[in-house]
């Protein structure tokens, strides 16, 4: 399993949001890119960046800095937030992004996942944010009429195979990731699951390890020590 520390980007800076509140931040590196370097230097093998201004405005507002980032470290990482269109997709690979994460533009619009599914693969995933069994768009602020698995495998069978799941409920409260959702989740066919969402512990990474998934997005448990990278390397999750 990988584990992927989290660097959420909102008006420059690094911060975790409570539940997806844009309102309730705090921030943990006045630049993104120290944080970058302090992980990668603590022997993480991928990060996961998220545009927190993108997710909620639909742009590429923090695309200087995530270029920085990848120009400032050796290991892949992966972006989210505000991708919604083939040429966002299209410029964030050119700076050098290994995956790009689509949110709300596949939740919304099924044609145009398919195509870039074709055209792009192993370079896509998609976000499955969720509000009990149901998908939320826009920042989290807006709703959909899409259930979690039933949409999971529309994705599988168009070509997306790395689904990243949030339970918005949990995402920054500490209190452990859904572990029932999830392991319905890692029961479909080809999926790399990447669970996401109220990491409180190692304890928590180790459920989530049992349960088989790809990989674990970790956050604020992560900038506030609960947990460790030297723990994450006992467990082998690098």
């Amino acid at each position: 399993m990988i584990v992927l520390p989290a660097i959420d980007i909102q008006n420059g800076h690094a911060v975790r949001l409570r539940q997806g509140i844009k309102e309730d931040s705090t921030t943990y590196f006045d630049d993104p890119v120290e944080a970058a370097v302090k992980w990668c230097d603590g022997g993480a093998m991928f990060l996961h960046v998220v545009d927190l201004d993108g997710a909620f405005s639909g742009s590429r507002c923090n695309a200087e800095i995530i270029g920085r980032i990848c120009e400032a470290i050796d290991i892949p990482v992966e972006v989210g937030g505000g991708i919604r269109s083939e040429e966002a997709i299209e410029a964030y690979l050119e700076q050098g992004v290994n995956r790009c994460i689509i949110g709300s533009k596949a939740v919304e619009d099924e044609a145009f996942i398919t195509e870039m599914a074709k055209k792009y693969g192993s370079s896509l995933a998609v976000s499955i944010d969720a509000k009990g069994d149901t998908v939320a768009t826009r920042g989290w602020v807006g709703g959909s009429d899409k259930k979690v698995l039933p949409f999971a495998q529309f994705l599988l069978q168009i070509g997306i195979n790395t689904l990243v799941y949030t339970d918005i409920s949990r995402d920054g409260m500490l209190t452990g990731p859904n572990l029932d959702m999830l392991a319905q989740l890692q029961q479909l066919p080809y999926i790399r699951l990447i669970a996401s969402g109220g990491m409180s512990s190692i304890d928590d990474l180790k459920a989530l390890q049992r349960l088989g998934v790809y990989g674990a997005i970790t956050g604020k448990a992560l900038y506030e020590g609960k947990i460790t990278m030297e723990q994450i390397r006992e467990l082998g999750g690098m």
